[in-house]
């Protein structure tokens, strides 16, 4: 029973963790087009402020993915809640686009330090036999971090004393209470006799259920990338609403959408669920390129209801399968190597359509983002037609090898 209550508390502090990594990538959301207005900032330069998390989010999987097996889960969740804590302090404090970069730089290494062990801990939670729901929680977490960032940012940005800095004071005292609660968490035993040192990314030798895994969660990060980098900036320019509240509302229908979901998918088959995904994400991204051509708030809810339960699919199948595809003591290190994937191509898809969308247009850049995400989601689900689409259980996964960073970030 001791243990149960234990392995609870652990569950539910890193899911905290893991939804204020998504509360943090998603502050800026609706500030973006205040940012653009008072500080004259183009689509590029409003969407290279969101690609400097992502971009330095790679630099430390790089460097730092393998630090869990060597500190513990509990040191890395601790540090990386720091580095969040002090990319939202520049935040709230910046007075220009510099200190943004440095703010978005400083929170991509906290959600890099964080996120991989947050999600190995809850999957380690379920050791007692029951039924794994590690991809189900994870999704569910992310949705809440995402909600909170698009309504607390849209109403602050709305209604707040200071449109440019008040969503960030609540972000900060919220990661204060997650530090404290992380503080808490086991000190377990380290897992390798040597001491840490830079390595490169895990990747264990079940590669198709980790490669199909890393690309639907990378498809789902793509769609989180235009939605986050210019979602905001979409539904007031291309659709047509003007008010903060109202667009933070629409895009956190999407988020909701996504933790609804996480229910239902944690009793589905991975696989099942990476299938719908892809379709949902389709459909979705279908939706929002007839919203901005039809200047339609209808077609855009709709893109938020469907886009949102696909990403919720999407990621939630592929996180399970990566978790399943590599032995307890890698699992941190094999994790953070497939969010090292998805956020590759979430800063090259923000990056991309921020350009297009200056140069061209957000309905050109929306159609060329769109169809870079569904094509990631039908190589996700390819991936995985064979031999392991079948089982609904992948069996116990061999002993993990290693690639060098090159061959890991070909994926």
């Amino acid at each position: 029973m001791a243990y149960a209550w234990a392995a609870r508390g652990s569950r539910w502090t890193a899911a905290v963790a893991v939804a204020l990594a998504l509360w943090a990538s998603a502050a800026p959301t609706l500030v973006y087009p205040a940012y653009a207005a008072e500080w004259h900032l183009t689509t590029a330069v409003t969407t290279t402020v969101f690609a400097a998390y992502p971009v330095a989010l790679i630099a430390t999987l790089l460097l730092l993915g393998g630090l869990p097996e060597a500190v513990g889960n509990r040191g890395t969740i601790l540090a990386g809640l720091g580095f969040l804590g002090l990319g939202t302090l520049a935040f709230l404090l910046a007075p220009n686009l510099a200190l943004l970069l440095v703010g978005r730089a400083l929170m991509g290494v906290g959600v890099g330090l964080s996120l991989g062990p947050a999600t190995s801990v809850i999957a380690a939670s379920w050791s007692d036999g029951t039924r794994d729901r590690t991809g189900s929680i994870a999704t569910g977490a992310t949705a809440v971090g995402l909600v909170a960032a698009l309504l607390i940012g849209g109403a602050t940005v709305q209604f707040g004393p200071s449109p440019l800095r008040s969503g960030y004071g609540v972000l900060l005292a919220a990661i204060v209470v997650a530090a404290i609660a992380a503080w808490f968490l086991p000190r377990r035993a380290r897992t390798t006799a040597s001491r840490w040192r830079p390595r490169p990314p895990a990747v264990p030798q079940r590669r198709r259920p980790f490669l199909a895994g890393a690309l639907g969660v990378s498809a789902a990060f793509g769609v989180g990338a235009i939605f986050l980098g210019i979602g905001a900036q979409f539904a007031r320019d291309a659709v047509g609403s003007d008010d903060a509240f109202v667009n933070g509302v629409i895009l956190a229908i999407s988020a909701a959408a996504i933790g609804v979901v996480a229910l239902v998918a944690g009793r589905l088959g991975a696989t099942s669920a990476l299938r719908l995904g892809a379709l949902g994400v389709a459909l979705g991204q279908g939706l929002m390129v007839t919203a901005g051509a039809t200047h339609s708030l209808l077609a855009l809810v709709l893109t938020s209801i469907i886009g949102g339960a696909g990403y919720s699919l999407l990621f939630s199948g592929g996180i399970t399968l990566v978790t399943r595809s590599a032995p307890a003591e890698h699992r941190a290190a094999t994790t953070s190597s497939a969010y090292l994937v998805a956020y590759l191509v979430q800063a090259t898809v923000a990056l991309g359509v921020g350009a297009i969308g200056t140069a061209q247009g957000l309905q050109t850049a929306l159609v060329a983002g769109s169809a870079t995400v569904v094509a990631l989601a039908l190589a996700a689900v390819l991936t995985l037609r064979g031999r392991t689409a079948a089982p609904a259980v992948i069996p116990a996964p061999q002993a993990p090898v290693r690639t060098t960073p090159t061959k890991a970030s070909s994926y």
